[in-house]
């Protein structure tokens, strides 16, 4: 599965964060990180999900969207990347 362009499987977290990044600004908005998002560890065989704020491009405002981030985490230690707009 593919995911708005980009890749679906990455060798760490913070490539599989950048990609969801990167796709997120390509559609017009910037995410209103949370610190703990890039030091929160991912176990082997467990999905953590993140449901991020967003803020548009156009004129700086906090959308109604938000980011959904969901990172599994392969026995194999890749990370496998699905994220969407809700």
């Amino acid at each position: 599965m593919r995911t708005y362009g980009s890749d679906t499987y990455f060798e760490t977290q913070a490539a599989a964060l950048a990609a969801a990044y990167e796709a997120t600004e390509k559609r017009g908005y910037t995410v209103v990180e949370p610190e703990y998002l890039w030091t929160e560890h991912v176990y082997h065989g467990t999905t953590t999900t993140y449901n991020l704020p967003l803020r548009s491009k156009k004129n700086g405002n906090i959308a109604r969207k938000r980011l959904v981030i969901s990172l599994y985490r392969m026995d194999s230690g890749r990370y496998e990347l699905t994220h969407y707009f809700s």
